[in-house]
């Protein structure tokens, strides 16, 4: 019998290491072509909006209470 020769698993994956190649991937897509409308450009806006969610996302700023309103009073 011949032995298989199989490569061997990989280590720990790092998934922030991964998810920042994938990030630079699309934005040099779209850096150097422009948002064509293929799969990768979707990709990318579909990134973008998750990613800019924190900054667009909450409640909206109550204009009617002066600033201070929010700040413990002492007793």
């Amino acid at each position: 019998m011949v032995p298989l020769n199989v490569p061997r698993a990989p280590g720990p994956v790092d998934e922030a290491e991964v998810m920042r190649e994938q990030l630079e991937y699309l934005i040099e897509h779209v850096a150097e072509k422009g948002i064509c409308g293929c799969s990768e450009c979707q990709r990318f806006l579909r990134v973008r909006a998750a990613l800019f969610e924190v900054f667009t996302s909450g409640p909206a700023p109550q204009q009617d209470r002066p600033p201070s309103a929010d700040l413990p009073t002492a007793a």
